[in-house]
């Protein structure tokens, strides 16, 4: 089953804006490495890392975990 949304959060990060964004949009899957309580894998399902239109699916806990 798959849900389509948009989910909003505030993190505090201790990084400068460029290295932020170069991680962000062109290694999303190192995000899980760097706060593993929020997100617990990114997946590449088209496309490759960092190129426009790509699909990425992340694995994430809202909320609470059990």
């Amino acid at each position: 089953m798959s849900l389509f949304g948009k989910v909003e959060t505030d993190v505090e990060i201790k990084a400068s804006a460029e290295i932020f964004h170069e991680v962000f949009s062109c290694r999303p899957h190192h995000i899980s490495n760097v706060c593993p309580d929020k997100i617990q894998g990114v997946a590449l399902h088209e496309g490759d890392w960092g190129n426009e239109g790509s699909v990425i699916c992340w694995d994430y806990v809202h909320g609470k975990g059990t």
